[in-house]
């Protein structure tokens, strides 16, 4: 069963609302400051708001071209545990986190929030 893991990406240690770019700098190994930089550059790019999906959206298919994966119907919890190798970015309505390995990586336990776009960043 896939468990929560608190991690908090931010080099702050806050929780405000940056899931955006905590869900990616954990996926990518990138780090905090440089990931919130390709974000503000995106946004005057695709002249956007930087934590709107289809903002960040370019950043991961464009940019970073990470592939989009099907998680029709399922929750973070149970996409977890149905991918138990492999790093993703998981959108749910209102938030953004990352599964690593079947384990979900964020500042509170999404599990049971219902998945909308994942993207597959690599497998080990």
């Amino acid at each position: 069963m896939a468990k929560w893991i608190y991690y908090n990406r931010n080099q702050d240690g806050e929780h405000i609302s940056d899931c955006v770019t905590r869900a990616i700098s954990t996926a990518t190994g990138l780090s905090y400051p440089q990931i919130r930089k390709k974000l503000h550059h995106t946004s005057k790019l695709f002249s956007c708001d930087k934590l709107v999906r289809d903002c960040y959206s370019n950043l991961l298919d464009r940019v970073f071209g990470f592939e989009r994966v099907s998680c029709m119907g399922l929750n973070v919890g149970q996409f977890a545990d149905l991918n138990p190798c492999g790093t993703f970015i998981v959108r749910v309505p209102g938030h953004a986190t990352t599964i690593i390995d079947g384990n979900v990586y964020d500042i509170f336990d999404c599990r049971d929030y219902l998945c909308d776009i994942v993207w597959f960043v690599y497998n080990k």
